[in-house]
């Protein structure tokens, strides 16, 4: 799947190894033009004293070229100070409402003797506004690394907005009322016009009917959106937020969206600790979608790039609505080219507004910190965040109706061809999930795995053979999917043939066990190899810890996949390798 918009993904273990907008984010309602460079209220107590500390500080970290945008945004802090005290009347009486966690059957088993050191060291605590913090204290190099999960992918977009999960992504890199702004003060009015021209824009495309009149005020409103755009780039500090991180000694700054979740992570040295703190917070609490437009027209070069001119993302698009009749799930995570065109500024704030609120964070840092610090700056900087609207309605984890017939696709495309066999799998969380990881790793892991030998090395049918599940996510029921690339004069039917017959003995012949054996302790040796470094470490407690309910379920998956047996291999596979539960996909 090199090169494809979206790919396999893993279950439990193989995670290791991969309505009215609030003034503390930028909505650009009407009422915030007014008192934008005002003074901050006096909020009193502990709650001034989170605010004022949080202004002094990011002040002293931007430096003299942001402090004009930090006097502007003083409006913002007086709103968090109020929200801060609200925070401040909680913290005693506990969480404000249930939270629905996720659970798995992972909890339930022992941490291997070996990892129950480094597991004593994992911390995690919840604020009272549902935030999660997970901490690792591990001082092997005076670095710190940090994963911001957000639990919010493309699974969670409405039919006609598809791509805002990603989108957003991009769009959170291009500041905050503070960072990325030479004066928020004059730029806001800007904004708001832009919001209202291109909610118009976007109006009249999903209108459609392709009229003169509609054409015409179309392109009006083009040109309209043109000029504004290039008033408010007079504004804007390119690339402010990555510079700000970089300067202060970053290394890895990126960030990732699926269909499950969206990640934001970067390593810093152990002393910016509370910068880190100071930026996330500006990020998730006050941002500003600026260069809207300009980040669109990346967003659908990316799609170019990555489905419309690759057979192989064009392929999984499609095999995706193939296999998938109703679950979001069949929808990409890029988004689909028509739905990008038309989502508008307004459209991503309310997909932010809905989604991006503390009940979905998880934060994981994991390097030389001290979890005491860690709770500390998180109740600063996090603990006055409240949610901004409603939940959502939850996805339906059973919309999907069961497969009743084997289904089909055949693209003809200018590209080689391919094949690729998918076949639907329970979610991650559920009790099968290990038996099926093993499987895959007897299938798929490696040069010793069983289409390697079959396919490239023995009959020297394919180029590239593999299999894997949780695909495109694994949150709810998803796909286990196996794929070939042809060998050079090799017929796709033949190749076609002996990957089938290969899934076909495992569901027929029980597993011997010396090869059962290798596989689990080559997969408990992937893992521990992924448990070596700060980074890895960090998104691997993340994931666990929003998916399953417990960051030391990382640690128990590997006793999940030591208790699997031949006969749970042979019994998952006889239950999933169906032909009524199979789609097939071939580029011709």
């Amino acid at each position: 799947f090199a090169g494809a918009a979206v790919g396999p993904r893993s279950a439990p273990l193989r995670r290791v190894t991969a309505a009215r907008r609030p003034a503390t984010t930028c909505s650009l309602a009407e009422d915030d033009t007014a008192g934008a460079g005002g003074d901050a209220c006096d909020g009193g107590g502990a709650a001034s004293k989170r605010s004022s500390s949080r202004r002094a500080f990011l002040a002293s970290a931007v430096g003299a070229a942001g402090a004009a945008a930090i006097g502007a945004a003083a409006r913002v802090e007086a709103r968090m100070a109020g929200l801060d005290e609200a925070a401040s009347a909680t913290d005693s009486a506990g969480a404000q409402g249930t939270v629905q966690r996720a659970t798995s059957f992972l909890s339930a088993l022992e941490i291997p003797p070996e990892l129950r050191e480094v597991a004593s060291r994992v911390k995690m605590f919840e604020l009272a506004n549902g935030a999660r913090f997970v901490v690792l204290e591990r001082a092997t190099s005076p670095t710190v690394s940090f994963v911001s999960y957000a639990d919010v992918g493309s699974v969670d977009e409405r039919d006609g907005a598809t791509g805002a999960a990603h989108f957003l992504e991009h769009l959170a890199f291009k500041g905050t009322r503070r960072v990325g702004t030479r004066d928020f003060k004059a730029e806001l009015p800007l904004l708001q016009q832009l919001e209202r021209a291109e909610q118009r824009r976007a109006d009249l495309m999903r209108a459609g009917g392709g009229k003169t009149a509609s054409e015409q005020t179309l392109r009006a409103l083009e040109s309209e959106i043109a000029t504004l755009e290039a008033r408010a780039e007079e504004l804007v500090v390119p690339n402010a937020f990555s510079q700000l991180v970089n300067k202060n000694g970053a290394v890895g700054l990126n960030a990732a969206t699926s269909a499950d979740s969206t990640q934001y992570y970067y390593n810093f040295p152990k002393d910016k600790l509370e910068l880190w703190f100071a930026l996330e917070a500006e990020r998730f609490q006050t941002p500003v979608f600026r260069q809207f437009n300009k980040e669109r027209q990346v967003v659908l070069e990316e799609r170019r790039l990555r489905v419309d001119n690759s057979s192989v993302g064009k392929f999984l698009e499609d095999f995706l609505m193939t296999a998938f009749s109703s679950h979001p799930y069949r929808r990409p995570t890029i988004g689909f080219e028509d739905d990008v065109k038309r989502l508008s500024r307004a459209d991503v704030q309310a997909f932010f507004d809905a989604h991006y609120v503390p009940r979905n964070l998880t934060f994981a840092v994991v390097g030389d910190v001290r979890a005491e610090k860690v709770r500390e700056l998180a109740q600063i900087y996090f603990g006055g965040f409240q949610d901004r609207a409603p939940p959502p309605p939850p996805v339906a984890a059973t919309s999907e109706p069961v497969q009743r017939s084997e289904r089909s696709l055949e693209l003809k495309l200018n590209a080689e061809p391919w094949y690729a066999v998918g076949f639907h799998v329970p979610s991650g969380n559920h009790p099968d999930t290990p038996a099926l990881e093993v499987a895959s790793s007897i299938l798929s892991g490696g040069r010793t795995s069983r289409l390697y030998g079959a396919l490239v090395e023995r009959d020297q049918l394919a180029l590239t053979a593999a299999f894997s599940s949780g695909f495109p996510g694994d949150k709810y029921a998803n796909l286990a999917i196996g794929y070939a690339l042809p060998a050079p004069g090799v017929p796709l039917r033949k190749l076609e043939r002996t990957l089938d017959a290969e899934l076909a003995r495992l569901a027929r012949d029980e597993v011997e066990a010396s090869e059962l054996a290798r596989v689990k302790r080559g997969a408990r040796a992937s893992v521990f190899r992924a448990f070596q470094s700060n980074e890895s470490m960090a998104a691997i407690l993340a994931e666990f810890a929003a998916k399953t309910g417990d960051p030391l379920n990382a640690f128990r998956s590997i006793a999940a996949a030591d208790a699997v047996t031949a006969a749970d291999v042979l019994r998952v596979c006889r239950s999933t390798f169906r032909t009524d539960n199979r789609t097939v996909g071939r580029i011709i």
